[in-house]
């Protein structure tokens, strides 16, 4: 019997052949860089760090974010492992945070806040600029995690989550460019990009 990972792993293993614990996100085996750990109750449920900590960012807004889907403990949070720990208050992000929103092949520019006030003004503001008169929409947002680490979340409910790792990678655009002698003042944020579709 063979398995597949259908969590964008293209690996397919031999169940007979395995004698390690494997991660059940990845099916890859722990290493010394990558070991293997049990974060809540669930036995026989071994998962990397890093593997554990995307499917809770794909899972941002949903009760899976924070609480494990199977026996229901709190899980540990993935801010520290995806985006390098705490970094201070999102205050301390370059303002304002900029969003291309790509809606009929044409990107617009909105200015962007973490927050359920954030989230509200984004709304209101989609609504008014594509005059959706109010209308749900779908929308899908890709965040930066790392230099070449880009990650699409679904659904509205992943504001929050967007709007964290814009902000941190915004920070970290900024830092590493003052660190090159760069005038931080003058970068832009990072843009984080929302795929609008109107219902």
């Amino acid at each position: 019997m063979s398995v597949t990972s259908g969590l964008g792993v293209d690996t397919t293993i031999d169940v007979e052949a395995i004698s390690e614990p494997v991660c059940y996100i990845c099916l890859q085996e722990g290493t010394d860089l990558k070991p293997l750990l049990t974060p809540c109750a669930c036995k026989g449920r071994p998962v990397h760090r890093e593997c554990l900590a995307r499917w809770q960012l794909h899972s941002s807004g949903k009760r899976e974010e924070r609480q494990c889907r199977f026996c229901f403990e709190q899980l540990p949070d993935w801010q520290a492992t995806l985006l390098g720990g705490s970094e201070g208050p999102d205050e301390d992000a370059p303002k304002p945070l900029m969003a291309a929103v790509v809606f009929n092949n044409t990107v617009y520019k909105i200015p962007i806040l973490p927050g359920p006030a954030g989230k509200a003004a984004f709304k209101r503001k989609v609504n008014e600029l594509f005059g959706l008169s109010n209308r749900m929409f779908d929308v899908a947002f890709e965040v930066k995690l790392a230099q070449e680490d880009k990650v699409n979340l679904r659904g509205l409910n992943a504001y929050e989550a967007a709007t964290r790792c814009a902000a941190i990678s915004a920070r970290r655009a900024v830092s590493a460019n003052s660190d090159v002698g760069l005038d931080a003042g003058s970068q832009t944020s990072l843009v984080q990009t929302a795929d609008l579709v109107h219902q």
